[in-house]
């Protein structure tokens, strides 16, 4: 009998060392999860900056391409006339 309280009490001192050991190793990962998450959240931050910018950039173009003295439909206009005049010359010119 006091061969099986010895065994039983080693068993769970063993048992007990082992929830000791899990126990510790979870707070080490909560600890690290903790400045995982901070430095996710830093990253994060960065992007969202970086993507303000950008947004900021092409909003700025459009202003510019809308503000234009000329528009790309006007510029079209331009070119198939000229290209329309320059075929009416050179027909005249063989003529």
């Amino acid at each position: 009998m006091t061969e099986q309280l010895l065994v039983e009490r080693k068993s769970l001192l063993n048992i007990e060392n082992r929830l000791g050991n899990v126990e510790s190793t979870l707070q080490e990962l909560l600890e690290n999860g903790e400045l995982m998450e901070e430095r996710i959240k830093d990253k994060l931050t960065d992007i969202n900056d970086e993507i303000v910018k950008n947004t900021l950039q092409v909003r700025k173009l459009k202003a510019q391409i809308n503000n234009s003295k000329y528009k790309p439909a006007t510029i079209l206009f331009v070119i198939i006339l000229s290209i329309s005049i320059w075929t009416m010359c050179i027909y005249w010119w063989r003529i």
